[in-house]
Protein backbone atom coordinates (compact mmCIF):
# COMPACT_ATOMS: atom_id res chain seq x y z
CA UNK A 1 0.00 0.00 0.00
CA UNK A 2 1.29 3.33 -0.94
CA UNK A 3 1.44 6.72 1.25
CA UNK A 4 -0.11 9.42 -0.38
CA UNK A 5 0.09 12.91 0.60
CA UNK A 6 3.38 13.45 1.85
CA UNK A 7 4.38 16.29 1.71
CA UNK A 8 8.74 17.03 2.69
CA UNK A 9 9.59 18.92 6.22
CA UNK A 10 12.01 21.96 5.87
CA UNK A 11 14.78 21.36 8.72
CA UNK A 12 15.25 24.02 11.36
CA UNK A 13 17.14 26.96 9.94
CA UNK A 14 18.67 28.96 12.54
CA UNK A 15 18.78 32.27 10.50
CA UNK A 16 14.99 31.84 10.46
CA UNK A 17 14.03 34.00 13.44
CA UNK A 18 11.35 31.56 14.63
CA UNK A 19 9.94 30.04 18.16
CA UNK A 20 13.31 28.26 19.14
CA UNK A 21 15.41 31.30 18.41
CA UNK A 22 12.92 33.81 20.20
CA UNK A 23 12.83 32.17 23.49
CA UNK A 24 16.40 31.97 23.69
CA UNK A 25 16.70 36.03 23.17
CA UNK A 26 16.22 37.24 26.91
CA UNK A 27 14.10 39.54 28.53
CA UNK A 28 12.71 42.59 26.81
CA UNK A 29 13.06 45.15 29.51
CA UNK A 30 15.59 45.21 32.70
CA UNK A 31 15.79 47.58 35.80
CA UNK A 32 17.76 48.03 38.60
CA UNK A 33 15.33 48.10 41.51
CA UNK A 34 15.44 50.16 44.74
CA UNK A 35 14.71 47.91 47.33
CA UNK A 36 11.70 47.71 49.48
CA UNK A 37 10.10 49.90 46.22
CA UNK A 38 7.57 48.32 44.16
CA UNK A 39 8.56 47.63 40.36
CA UNK A 40 4.90 48.67 39.32
CA UNK A 41 4.33 44.96 37.41
CA UNK A 42 5.31 41.88 38.02
CA UNK A 43 9.26 40.91 36.74
CA UNK A 44 9.72 37.38 35.45
CA UNK A 45 13.10 37.32 36.24
CA UNK A 46 15.82 37.78 38.91
CA UNK A 47 19.59 38.23 37.57
CA UNK A 48 21.66 38.34 40.76
CA UNK A 49 25.21 39.75 40.08
CA UNK A 50 27.14 38.84 43.75
CA UNK A 51 26.03 35.33 45.16
CA UNK A 52 23.45 35.60 48.21
CA UNK A 53 20.23 35.32 49.47
CA UNK A 54 17.05 37.36 48.09
CA UNK A 55 13.50 38.05 49.99
CA UNK A 56 10.99 39.15 47.15
CA UNK A 57 7.53 39.91 47.30
CA UNK A 58 5.75 36.95 44.87
CA UNK A 59 3.37 37.71 42.30
CA UNK A 60 0.63 36.80 45.15
CA UNK A 61 1.69 39.30 47.64
CA UNK A 62 3.03 36.91 49.75
CA UNK A 63 7.08 37.24 50.83
CA UNK A 64 9.72 34.31 49.94
CA UNK A 65 13.39 34.29 50.60
CA UNK A 66 15.41 31.83 48.08
CA UNK A 67 19.06 31.04 50.03
CA UNK A 68 22.40 31.41 48.30
CA UNK A 69 21.00 32.28 44.49
CA UNK A 70 23.89 31.97 42.29
CA UNK A 71 25.59 35.12 41.20
CA UNK A 72 25.95 35.68 37.49
CA UNK A 73 22.43 34.21 36.10
CA UNK A 74 19.19 34.71 35.50
CA UNK A 75 16.82 33.41 37.73
CA UNK A 76 13.12 32.58 36.48
CA UNK A 77 11.53 34.23 39.53
CA UNK A 78 8.34 36.37 38.93
CA UNK A 79 8.42 38.67 41.67
CA UNK A 80 6.73 42.62 42.40
CA UNK A 81 9.31 44.08 44.40
CA UNK A 82 12.41 42.96 46.61
CA UNK A 83 12.80 43.28 50.06
CA UNK A 84 15.95 44.81 52.04
CA UNK A 85 14.96 42.71 55.12
CA UNK A 86 16.99 38.99 53.98
CA UNK A 87 18.45 40.24 51.08
CA UNK A 88 22.40 39.67 51.10
CA UNK A 89 22.87 39.45 47.17
CA UNK A 90 24.16 42.95 45.57
CA UNK A 91 23.85 43.93 41.73
CA UNK A 92 20.14 42.86 41.78
CA UNK A 93 18.93 43.60 37.62
CA UNK A 94 15.10 42.43 37.12
CA UNK A 95 13.90 41.60 33.67
CA UNK A 96 10.17 41.20 32.16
Amino acid sequence: MALANISPVSPFDVNNFTAGARTTSGYARTLSPSLDVAYGESMRGIYVGVTGNVSYVKWDGTTQILVGLLGGFWHPIPSLMINSSGTTATSIVVGS
